[in-house]
């Protein structure tokens, strides 16, 4: 598939994101379920402490994957590129897609309200103080809707970089110490939802909003 350009309507592989859709909805919820038992899981200790364990000359590397301790500020460095690169079609529906996700983590946030991983055990090495709920993970909710509502645009040989960014912003997360694997689950179901969700709306809808 050739790369997008912000002029031309997306014609991707509508079925794959309604299977996205379905998973992510699902996973959202039984992670939410999870989430609101209030404990750590014996296979989230584990990995969060191999995670968090790794040395500290890596510190900056994963501060500065993390860009920000708020996470719209991710968000709005995304807006603002692809902006003044004049993607505007682009810069709308990332706009659009981190609000609705960051709505939706915000509302979970305080509905379930889960404790951080030094709330929920000891001897965690916190590298970048953090406050409020852990559940879920905002900076993984906004760092997924961005790769993947910019993915079609990339030319194929940079694709690769999508997950590899995910995949980072995740164990940046574990390794400063401000999310359990749980957190970070439900962040990424969201973020995909939310994508799937805009990927899946009938085409009169998306050029009328002017979300294609």
């Amino acid at each position: 598939m050739k790369s997008k350009t912000d002029t031309t309507l997306y014609h991707g592989r509508r079925s794959w994101y309604i299977v996205g859709l379905i998973l992510s909805f699902l996973t959202v919820l039984v992670s939410s379920y999870l989430a609101n038992k209030h404990q750590l899981f014996g296979w989230e200790r584990s990995i969060f402490e191999w995670v968090n364990g790794w040395p500290n000359n890596l510190t900056t590397f994963f501060k500065v994957v993390s860009i920000s301790r708020e996470a719209l500020v991710l968000g709005a460095i995304a807006v603002v590129l692809t902006f003044a690169l004049r993607h505007w079609r682009l810069s709308w529906r990332l706009a659009a897609s981190i609000i609705g996700g960051s709505a939706i983590a915000f509302l979970l946030k305080h509905v379930i309200d889960r404790a951080r991983p030094d709330g929920l055990m000891q001897n965690v090495h916190v590298r970048w103080a953090d406050s409020g709920a852990g559940f879920p993970s905002g900076h993984v909710t906004v760092a997924t809707i961005v790769l993947l509502t910019i993915l079609p645009y990339l030319p194929t040989r940079w694709r690769w970089t999508v997950p590899t960014g995910i995949i980072l912003m995740a164990l940046s997360r574990m390794y400063l110490g401000v999310h359990e694997p749980l957190d970070i689950i439900g962040g990424f179901a969201i973020g995909l939802f939310v994508v799937c969700f805009i990927r899946i709306m009938p085409q009169p809808l998306r050029v009328f909003f002017k979300l294609d």
